[in-house]
């Protein structure tokens, strides 16, 4: 019985992990050069909530590309990068590491933006401009890089299938384990997503209670109170997904921490290995979610990124003509010559 459970395990896994990654990755690739035409517009370009929208694709792409393509390698062809050199493993480790936090991180930053625009302070109103956006932006990539550092010095190489000779990269045994193990366990689901929650439920409740402020705040509220609804939309949904698919990943990581010493039997090592696989897929979900989310929330999101695909074509089009045409004349000079 127990053989049959774990042929039955194994054919899902190969399953999930071939056609689920690939699937993954061509939809979150694409989306993502979408939302970086639609906010990189002339429309959203100087909007600051737009510009860490832009930001967070930006991490979310690289993200997928990388981590996506060599964990889809490391699945299907096991002996090709499962067995690399201690610098390969370092270096992706920390790239896995990093690029989900700084995408979370600017993901973060959309929901506070929306909280100081609605302010009652025009001073704290101030720090959602785009000049300020680009600060907190270079500000927090270099905290990130150097904060994660310690990724390079304490994971290590250690061996995961005898037989197989397959090796991991994991935190040294100690309190280092334990620390990273209540760092991914807070850091997504509890922290980010708690407080993106909290900035933009009081954002909405501020919005409704700001009907009656002094002209000058109503004339603000009014020329950018489209934009603001559909950003909110989009953020507001984009939370919730995120923490139901990221909360499954970071429960199981700190499971596999913390028991990694402990001795199981071929059982249990089948289910938790489908359920890392699972947990893997359904985390980079979180990744490509972006623009289908951006495209069926809002209605403003779907015109721009219309009218920056007619532009696009437009300017295809008149550069095809003119490359034509500066061809065709320089055929013609050459006959007459």
């Amino acid at each position: 019985m127990i053989n049959k459970n774990i042929i039955i395990s194994n054919t899902i896994i190969n399953w999930t992990t071939l056609y689920i990654p690939l699937l993954t990755i061509i939809v979150g690739t694409l989306g993502s050069i979408c939302n970086i035409i639609t906010f990189s517009s002339r429309k959203l370009r100087y909007n600051s909530c737009a510009f860490y929208f832009l930001c967070s694709t930006i991490f979310d792409l690289i993200y997928l590309l990388f981590s996506s393509i060599t964990r889809f390698m490391s699945d299907r062809y096991v002996n090709f990068l499962s067995n690399g050199p201690i610098l390969y493993c370092k270096c992706r480790t920390y790239l896995v590491v990093v690029m989900p936090i700084l995408s979370n991180c600017f993901l973060m930053f959309t929901s506070i933006d929306r909280f100081l625009s609605t302010s009652n302070s025009r001073k704290w109103r101030n720090f959602s401009k785009i000049h300020v956006a680009w600060r907190v932006s270079i500000t927090t990539f270099v905290f990130v890089i150097l904060s994660t550092s310690h990724v390079f010095f304490l994971f290590e190489l250690q061996l995961k299938d005898i037989n197989n000779k397959i090796y991991e990269c994991v935190p040294r045994p100690g309190i280092y384990r334990i620390c990273v193990s209540i760092y991914l366990f807070l850091s997504s689901p509890f922290v980010v997503y708690t407080i993106m929650f909290i900035c933009t439920i009081s954002t909405c409740i501020r919005i409704r209670a700001l009907r009656y402020r002094i002209k000058h705040l109503q004339y603000h509220r009014n020329k950018h109170r489209n934009l603001d609804r559909h950003l909110l939309t989009i953020i507001f949904v984009q939370i919730g997904l995120g923490m139901l698919l990221t909360f499954f990943r970071c429960s199981f990581l700190v499971y596999n921490f913390s028991t990694n010493n402990i001795k199981k039997n071929i059982y249990r090592i089948t289910n938790e290995l489908f359920l890392d696989k699972l947990s893997l897929v359904v985390y980079y979900l979180n990744f490509a979610k972006s623009f289908p989310v951006n495209t069926l929330t809002s209605p403003l999101f779907r015109q721009v990124f219309h009218e920056q695909i007619n532009k696009l074509f437009k300017y295809i089009c008149v550069f095809c003509i003119r490359k034509d045409q500066s061809t065709t004349n320089r055929i013609t000079i050459q006959r007459q010559n």
